[in-house]
């Protein structure tokens, strides 16, 4: 009688301790009813809308200088995603590569032919509706006293936007010699976008958003042109990309 009595005190002692470890171990859940990552969430999202500006800087256009910025409104249906419409406007030209090439060329003659450069699109503005996951929600430490709570998320979106093209070597006036002038176009076209960023929160209201971003859109170029003639050659179609490291703040209300 005794060993059961020691059999049920003992199994009553193992279970007050195994139930408070099972609970130490469930998940923590968000407003929206979604896991989080981080015990005790600072700043939750749900139901606020953010207000952001950032600036930009292309990173993959070794021909052209593409400096600009964004600014966009978003709303958070949940702790891991925003939905936001975005407006962009860079400023851009020719790099000094470019120039540099041009400064290169030999005067033109009769029957020579020349294949165009590509990656010489310039994106100038440009308007995107734009979705981010953010299913990551962390902190660290900077010091001992100063804790750092931050979001990881990738975002993707479409849209149009304004595409100029000036071509590096192809001339735009006929004939032989020295070129004054060189090829050009304008189109509004699709664009797709990619990305991956970090926001670092300041507090309940103000963040910092760092992002790289992916531009895609159909583009082209001329293979076999006469030299001496604008309106010969072939046209080839490529999807292009241009990259942009962008940084920026954002305000929840």
């Amino acid at each position: 009688m005794r060993a059961r009595l020691f059999l049920f005190e003992l199994f009553v002692a193992a279970t007050a301790f195994a139930v408070p470890a099972v609970r130490a171990q469930e998940a923590i859940y968000g407003p929206d009813g979604a896991p989080t990552v981080v015990q005790r969430k600072l700043y939750p999202m749900t139901g606020r809308w953010e207000a952001g500006a950032s600036l930009g800087i292309a990173v993959n256009t070794a021909l052209v200088d593409q400096l600009g910025g964004t600014v966009s409104i978003a709303y958070h249906p949940n702790e891991w995603l925003d939905l936001a419409g975005e407006v962009l406007f860079n400023r851009t030209g020719l790099s000094t590569l470019a120039r540099n090439v041009r400064a290169d060329l030999r005067p033109r003659t009769a029957g020579q032919t020349g294949d165009e450069f590509t990656n010489d699109n310039q994106l100038r503005a440009g308007a995107f509706a734009v979705a981010r996951v953010a299913p990551i929600y962390g902190k660290f430490n900077l010091a001992s006293e100063l804790r750092v709570h931050f979001q990881a998320f990738v975002l993707a979106g479409a849209g149009a936007a304004q595409v100029h093209r000036e071509s590096v070597n192809l001339c735009a006036d006929p004939g032989t010699g020295v070129c004054q002038s060189y090829q050009q176009s304008d189109s509004i076209d699709p664009v797709a976008i990619l990305g991956a960023g970090f926001r670092f929160y300041f507090n309940q209201r103000w963040s910092l958003r760092t992002e790289v971003r992916s531009h895609l859109f159909r583009s082209s170029y001329k293979t076999a042109n006469d030299l001496t003639q604008p309106s010969t050659g072939s046209v080839r179609h490529y999807l292009a990309s241009i990259a942009t490291f962008g940084t920026g703040v954002s305000f929840l209300f």
